[in-house]
């Protein structure tokens, strides 16, 4: 019987559980998703390289989705609550009618299964359908080949849905279960006659506490602009803590005095139903401040993952290019008591041989100054700061300057296909990549001053800087590296001895680079290795397409599971608002407004309260998302606006579909209270 009556309850209250149903069938289907990662590799053919940076990915997933089960299990949780005390009146007539209080908690248990197992379902078969569209871009960031499309199921996927979710549904019929037991059947008769209290009474309290927000507020702003990232880290942490504080004091106190600013404005004020929607819209406001704040948050950590992520992401794949100017990059770092040597030729000692390869390889070797300071090319404190945050501006302008010869940089640039340069006796060139050095070192070399090097004095020989990859690494091109003639470059320390490498077939390098490590040994533990490093064009290109992979992936999964939650929870709160106050636009029809007025009236109070912690998070995202903008700018340029277009898109989408998906759920419901 109670099997019955559950399922009868369920499909009579479909349309009220209609956004909770779908809320939890889209978490089960990004959840499924996600997870079903490491099962689509089959479809894949990977290198090593590409197989290790999904295995990362798997297991960082992994790690993530015990948070994301926390953040959903949360939802439903709370969402449950809300339901439950929507039913209030339907679960003391139950009482009323001799149901024990242990027969209405297993009626509730059967309704939250049923409910449950049909979103499980639900969820699942599109997680599992989504999967498959999902490995194909998968495997285009990963720029991994497909070998054969066909379809994959994941059963450790399947099997970890199934658990997580089953304990989450687990743990809400036993809140349900102690929910129950503190019922009373008065407050349940009469819970619709009944208005939620006031927390904020007195006036001054709210305007102090208003003024308390936004000093808090703006000085989070200022810390967090003035430290990027990079400065002291009680700064960042102070901003985190007042920007908290602040978001929670500015709703706590909003409803205090918000009401009385629009009673100001009389015309306002009265015009149609707007005394009606704005008292309705700051009672809710004064009774979920805290939900609400934390929402704001929630959209704060999505925006701003979203818009900026994606950006680093994007900044690090596209700088490929550029990081990669050789098909191989060979390193020796010159220090105390080792001597610089010609790689090229005990390369080939150890049976190694690039002319047997028919590659072309060109030498270059960075040098430390004796008698130049990087001081002494004009990068002002700020600069410097701006670059390496709380960085001493003086240990770093009395470093040596960092030289190389013309001949070593003519040599790589024809290999590279660009220019070569000549400097004369007394020229010289800087070299830069970094896009915030250029004015420093433009007006540098306009100014008419010189350097010293070597005992020569030099002067400018090219009025810009000039952007030139010294190797295939994962740091790509220089930035302050002056190019100085051979003779002044003599006289410095070399600290690096590299040799720059392009093969015929640039797919030559991996299978050099494997036979030097079955020579040499994964460390050089078999032979003594006469280098440091090999690196290689694929390593670097299969390196940032795996990292832009995993953070794209992690930022996705997180930001959408915060923005369906935070979506749902105000949702889910003004479809109860607006079963609570049916009666009272019942009441406001009877008194002559016409459906059209009642229908803007609603739209309006669901527009204003998810409009209200969006506007905030907003402020908030600006400016956090300028100092990470600076942030990633330091290592290549990033179109911050393409991202935020891409957030914008996902947010209309998701959190205006919401909005929409509320607005008609409470025009029916009112519509089907007042035919009733």
């Amino acid at each position: 019987m109670f099997s019955e009556l559950a399922y009868k309850n369920v499909r009579r209250s479909m349309k009220d559980y209609l956004i909770y149903f779908l809320t939890l069938s889209f978490g089960v289907c990004l959840f499924y998703m996600f997870n079903s990662i490491d099962a689509q590799a089959a479809m894949m053919k990977l290198t090593a390289a590409q197989a290790n940076y999904m295995q990362t990915l798997a297991k960082s997933i992994d790690y993530i989705s015990v948070f994301i089960s926390v953040i959903l299990g949360f939802l439903v949780v709370y969402a449950n609550g809300f339901l439950i005390k929507r039913r209030k009146k339907e679960l003391g007539l139950y009482l009323t009618l001799g149901m024990d209080k242990s027969r209405l908690a297993r009626l509730l248990m059967l309704e939250t299964l049923f409910i449950g197992l049909f979103a499980l379902a639900v969820g699942l078969v599109a997680g599992i359908f989504a999967a498959q569209g999902f490995s194909v871009v998968t495997a285009h960031m990963f720029k991994a080949n497909l070998e054969s499309f066909h379809f994959v199921f994941s059963r450790a996927a399947l099997e970890k849905t199934l658990l997580y979710f089953g304990v989450i549904f687990l743990v809400v019929m036993v809140f349900n279960g102690i929910s129950v037991s503190r019922l009373k059947l008065i407050d349940l008769l009469t819970a619709s006659r009944k208005n939620e209290e006031f927390k904020v009474k007195k006036l001054w309290i709210s305007v102090v506490c208003f003024a308390v927000s936004v000093g808090c507020l703006v000085y989070a702003y200022i810390l967090i602009d003035r430290n990027g990232f990079m400065g002291p880290e009680w700064e960042f942490k102070t901003s985190l803590i007042l920007g908290s504080v602040g978001t929670f004091l500015f709703f706590f106190s909003l409803s205090g005095f918000l009401l009385k600013i629009v009673q100001g404005n009389k015309k306002t004020y009265y015009r149609g139903l707007n005394m009606f929607t704005l008292r309705q819209f700051n009672s809710k406001i004064n009774t979920t401040f805290v939900s609400v704040s934390i929402i704001c948050l929630m959209l704060l950590i999505t925006i701003g993952t979203l818009s900026t992520g994606m950006s680093m992401a994007s900044a690090l794949a596209g700088n490929v290019d550029k990081m990669t100017p050789y098909d191989m990059s060979i390193e020796r770092y010159t220090h105390e008591g080792r001597e610089p040597i010609d790689l090229r030729a005990a390369l080939k000692t150890d049976g190694l041989d690039l002319d047997a390869a028919g590659a072309k390889s060109a030498v270059l070797c960075q040098r430390l100054a004796k008698d130049a300071v990087c001081g002494d090319l004009g990068i002002s404190d700020e600069t410097i700061r701006t670059i390496a945050g709380n960085v001493d501006a003086a240990q770093y302008n009395n470093a040596p300057l960092n030289i190389i010869s013309e001949s070593d940089y003519n040599a790589c640039a024809a290999l590279q296909g660009k220019k070569t340069l000549s400097l004369g006796e007394d020229g010289f060139a800087v070299i830069n990549s970094m896009e915030q050095l250029d004015g420093d070192f433009t007006a540098f070399l306009n100014s008419g001053k010189t350097l010293t090097v070597g005992g020569l004095t030099l002067h400018a020989a090219e009025k810009e800087t000039i952007e030139l990859s010294l190797a295939t690494s994962g740091g790509g091109g220089g930035s302050g590296v002056v190019i100085v003639p051979d003779k002044a470059a003599e006289s410095g320390t070399v600290k690096t001895e590299t040799l720059n490498v392009n093969f015929k077939n640039p797919a030559d390098a991996q299978s050099f680079d494997a036979r030097a490590k079955e020579y040499y040994g994964e460390m050089g533990d078999k032979h003594d290795r006469p280098y440091d490093g090999l690196v290689t064009k694929q390593d670097i290109t299969e390196r940032a397409a795996g990292i832009s992979t995993v953070v794209s992936y992690l930022i996705l999964y997180i930001a959408l599971v915060f923005l369906i939650t935070s979506a749902a929870i105000l949702a889910i709160q003004q479809l109860s608002e607006s079963a609570d106050n049916a009666a009272r636009y019942g009441l406001l029809h009877e008194l002559g407004a016409d459906e059209k007025m009642l229908n803007r009236a609603l739209f309006t109070q669901i527009g204003l309260y998810f409009l209200l912690p969006l506007s905030l998070a907003v402020v908030h995202s600006f400016v956090g998302i300028r100092v990470v903008n600076r942030l990633v700018e330091l290592n290549g340029h990033t179109d911050i606006a393409g991202s935020t277009l891409t957030a914008s898109i996902i947010f209309v989408l998701v959190y205006g579909g919401y909005f929409l998906a509320t607005y008609f759920a409470s025009k029916s419901m009112l519509r089907t209270r007042a035919e009733n």
